[in-house]
């Protein structure tokens, strides 16, 4: 088994809003394998020239990212986790992914801070139609970790 932060080789993981597939490129280059990794991106209908299936997602409100949870949650075994890296300053913070997985069932396991120079070769970039490819900075970032809230 090999590991990168709080990523193992020996989980299933999937990776939503990837923009340039750099955090999944990085994460197989670390587990010299891709085969548990299934990575999502969003693109525009007229942008999709890709020689490999990817799902199109894209996660622009509370609304959406409830519903992520909600089918998140339907999707783990008993150990899964639901990871969500977030910015959590205003106005990000407002979108309370506390809350909004606690309603699908979820509870908070861990909250850690988010080092991008923990993943070489990993490029944030923007999604959606908003200085799309485009950078931004990465403050106030943590990795959000989830697990079903089941009964002691």
């Amino acid at each position: 088994m090999r590991k990168i932060d709080c990523y193992k080789s020996s989980q299933k993981i999937l990776l939503v809003g990837e923009g340039d597939f750099s955090f999944s490129a990085c994460l197989a280059r670390a587990f010299h394998d891709a085969s548990n990794i299934v990575a999502t991106s969003y693109l525009r209908q007229g942008e999709t020239r890709m020689h490999i299936l990817v799902c199109l997602i894209v996660l622009r409100h509370k609304k959406l990212v409830r519903a992520y949870f909600k089918s998140a949650s339907k999707m783990l075994n008993e150990g899964g986790e639901v990871h969500m890296r977030h910015r959590d300053d205003n106005p990000y913070n407002r979108w309370n992914v506390v809350l909004l997985a606690g309603e699908a069932g979820l509870k908070l396991k861990e909250k850690v801070d988010f080092q991008k120079s923990d993943f070489p070769g990993y490029h944030n970039k923007r999604g959606g139609d908003i200085r799309t490819n485009k950078t931004f900075p990465i403050v106030h970032a943590f990795n959000f970790k989830f697990a079903l809230d089941l009964p002691e």
